[in-house]
């Protein structure tokens, strides 16, 4: 009868195992929700129909034009 060794041994060194991704998943989560609770208040400006970006809800209407205008110039052929 065979016996099953132990996955770590027979691991490659630098080899991510599927729990590992779960666990990197995870704390990519984690980090996320931390960083939008610290955000506070945020509003969303559609800039196409597939497209809205998160501002902070206290930005004046010019620092929000402005904002808006910087993303189109950077990622024109996405919009």
């Amino acid at each position: 009868m065979a016996v099953k060794q132990n996955s770590s041994i027979n691991k490659k060194e630098g080899e991510i195992t599927r729990s590992d991704k779960t666990s990197a998943t995870h704390q990519a989560e984690s980090v996320l929700k931390i960083a939008k609770e610290k955000a506070g208040d945020v509003i969303h400006i559609a800039i196409s129909d597939r497209t809205t970006i998160e501002l902070p809800a206290h930005l004046s209407q010019d620092e929000i034009d402005a904002r808006v205008e910087k993303y189109i110039r950077l990622h024109k052929p996405m919009v």
